[in-house]
């Protein structure tokens, strides 16, 4: 799990995002993915916090 939080993050900062925008995103659709939040709030992290609920689901 973290492993793939700190690839997002990777590809956000490659992206161009600033560290703090790039660890406050990976950081929302992780909380997301558990339950605390109902969804990430930008949409384009959609698709990882789906992806971090599966593996989150499978490891349960």
């Amino acid at each position: 799990m973290m492993e793939l939080c700190e690839g997002r993050y990777q590809q956000l900062i490659s992206g161009g995002c600033d560290s703090e925008v790039a660890a406050d995103r990976t950081y929302d659709a992780l909380r997301a993915a558990f339950g605390e939040v109902e969804h990430a709030y930008d949409k384009r992290d959609r698709l990882f916090e789906n992806k971090l609920r599966s593996v989150a689901e499978r490891s349960a």
